[in-house]
């Protein structure tokens, strides 16, 4: 055979191929942008894939081209052209062989730019057509292989050549698969050259076989859209875990940013309290004292007894007042962790014992009667005894006051099974309704049966005993029904107890 033969068998199949291939960099920009718009990625519902997502799959693409896979076919190259050595010339040999050095060359050389560049969704359409048009390069020069490397008359050959091309497209598939433009890129040209070499002899077996082959390549591309679609599928996982990653983070930022605004603002709450304190205390001590003067007549009689009573209720007010500034320092102290307790061992029952007598004249005042019941030998306490003196006084205060005249107030204290010391008061009054229970326990807020008593409280009471309780290491309980009274209780833990001495328990 000639090399003109071999020249003149060439021709009429290479012409199709080379213009192909030479035609395709003279096109419009338009018109490029046209034809590659025709292989953008789709969701399952036919949506054209967002650009971030597009980007992510040439990512992948380019983890892809790590594999050796790719590099493996211009190895394989040079020992599958030397089976023609002694059919054809060696510079026809040679062309294939250059044109894949070259092609995988310019393919490794736009991944490496992809890599360095870092493309964001503004330049996505470049690199679009530089992935297909790589890809397209890579599988025209694997195709060359039909113009190039056919023998005419030997069908064995021509068997083989078309054998090798149709062998190339599985591991093309399998690189390609996580980005669909470069599959349709690699697979079209190959495919279409074997069609035009078996309709190019123009009977009808090497035609089916042209039909079969075109079934088989749009068989393969379903199977891999398949195998795209469960990659943009991970894809879309991994973007919305990092949006909610991003969201958490983002709340978080927030969260401490509000944070540091909430302390700020009870550092400035409680400079102000403090001296506040100071401000309104030292007039209201002058108001206390000098009516208290004016109410007992020290210098002489009122010539209008009228003004005894506006002193009294002057002093009364003044105390009141001074009662509340004292509250609400106390409360701001617990809520911002510097309440500081003086430990001491204190005797529960006779601290119980003074609170009652000093609430008793308003007890006698409102005809509520109030029991003791302490169970004997009850250990001392230790802790702070001005922070539980509030507590007895604030729990008797409160049952005191919402208690209908007849009824009981009951003082108790008694060691449970678990050696805890509980203590509190119940009451028979109007009750706090379950809902209400939590409410009540935050500052200036009161049940509906104190807003229907205006006047008679701050709503402080009870916040002050859970905060002075918690100090101590313990925990306060409330417990009402609505119509059947109310069950405060106070429970501190075994840490908090001492042993009561022997000369006290003679006593």
């Amino acid at each position: 055979m000639t090399v003109g033969d071999m020249r003149q068998g060439n021709n009429a199949p290479r012409q199709p191929a080379l213009h192909a291939r030479t035609g395709e960099p003279a096109e419009a920009d338009g018109a490029r942008q046209s034809w590659i718009s025709t292989f953008i990625p789709r969701t399952a519902n036919g949506e054209p894939l967002t650009a971030d997502m597009r980007l992510e799959q040439m990512r992948m693409l380019v983890e892809s081209q790590k594999l050796p896979i790719p590099y493996a076919f211009p190895l394989l190259m040079v020992p599958y052209v030397a089976c023609f050595a002694q059919y054809v010339a060696w510079y026809w040999l040679a062309i294939p062989v250059v044109l894949l050095l070259i092609a995988n060359w310019v393919n490794r050389k736009t991944m490496l730019e992809f890599v360095v560049a870092r493309p964001t969704a503004e330049n996505v359409r470049a690199w679009e057509f530089r992935f297909a048009a790589s890809a397209f390069f890579f599988a025209f020069s694997i195709s060359s292989t039909a113009v190039f490397l056919w023998v005419p008359g030997d069908a064995l050959l021509q068997s083989y050549v078309m054998t090798a091309l149709l062998l190339v497209l599985a591991p093309l598939a399998l690189i390609t698969s996580c980005y669909m433009p470069s599959f349709y890129a690699s697979a079209i040209p190959i495919t279409g050259v074997v069609v035009l070499r078996l309709v190019s002899y123009g009977d009808l077996l090497h035609i089916s076989l042209a039909v079969v082959l075109v079934m088989f390549t749009l068989l393969l591309a379903q199977l891999t859209a398949r195998l795209n679609g469960i990659m943009l599928h991970s894809i879309t996982l991994r973007e919305d875990k990092s949006g909610l990653i991003e969201q958490l983070f983002k709340a978080k930022r927030e969260s401490d940013a509000a944070r540091a605004r909430a302390e700020e603002a009870n550092r400035a709450k409680s400079h102000f309290l403090a001296n506040m304190s100071h401000e309104l205390r030292t007039p209201l001590n002058a108001i206390i004292g000098f009516s208290e003067v004016m109410a007992s007549e020290i210098f002489g009689k009122h010539s209008v007894p009228t003004y005894k009573e506006y002193a009294h209720d002057i002093n009364r007010s003044g105390q009141h007042l001074l009662g509340l500034i004292n509250d609400v320092l106390d409360l701001s102290r617990i809520e911002a962790g510097r309440f500081q307790i003086t430990e001491e061992e204190v005797d529960l029952v006779q601290l119980a014992e003074d609170c009652r007598r000093i609430v008793e004249i308003r007890a006698q005042a409102q005809r509520v009667t109030i029991v003791a019941d302490f169970d004997d030998a009850l250990p001392i306490v230790f802790g702070d005894a001005r922070a539980l003196r509030q507590t007895w006084i604030n729990l008797l205060t409160n049952a005191v006051k919402f208690s209908p005249p007849g009824s009981e107030v009951l003082m108790f204290a008694r060691i449970e099974a678990d050696g805890e010391l509980r203590f509190g008061i119940h009451d028979n009054g109007p009750g706090i309704a379950e809902s209400e229970i939590e409410k009540v326990l935050h500052a200036f807020t009161q049940g509906a049966s104190g807003l229907a008593q205006p006047g008679k409280g701050s709503g402080l009471g009870l916040s002050i005993v859970k905060g002075l309780l918690a100090v101590h290491g313990g925990r306060f309980e409330l417990k009402s029904t609505v119509g059947q009274g109310t069950q405060a209780e106070c429970v501190l833990p075994p840490q908090r107890l001492r042993a009561r001495p022997a000369v006290a328990k003679r006593a």
